[in-house]
């Protein structure tokens, strides 16, 4: 896995692979993760959850696991992957 974080602010991009979502309840969730991430400089580390969304809200009682892995897209970097639950979509191994 590749180490590069996003260059411009020194912290991991965000990213879904997701189905049966609205996608902009996913950004609002990815938007929600990201400033997360920045005012607390990357606290999440690999296998630890965040909260998910059930119905469209945020809550406590979906748990989406984290972790770092390459990016599926270019350019090559490090990425926090929000594995989006029963709503993930593609192969984690």
């Amino acid at each position: 896995m590749s180490k590069k974080k996003n260059d411009a602010i020194d912290l991991p991009d965000v990213q879904y692979h997701f189905h049966s979502l609205d996608p902009n309840q996913v950004v609002n969730h990815a938007y929600n993760v990201a400033s997360y991430i920045y005012a607390n400089h990357a606290p999440i580390k690999s296998g630890e959850t965040v909260n998910g969304l059930v119905n469209g809200v945020l809550s406590q009682r979906a748990q989406w696991k984290c972790r770092y892995e390459d990016a599926l897209i270019q350019p090559v970097r490090c990425v926090m992957d929000v594995c989006a639950g029963e709503y993930a979509a593609g192969q984690r191994n």
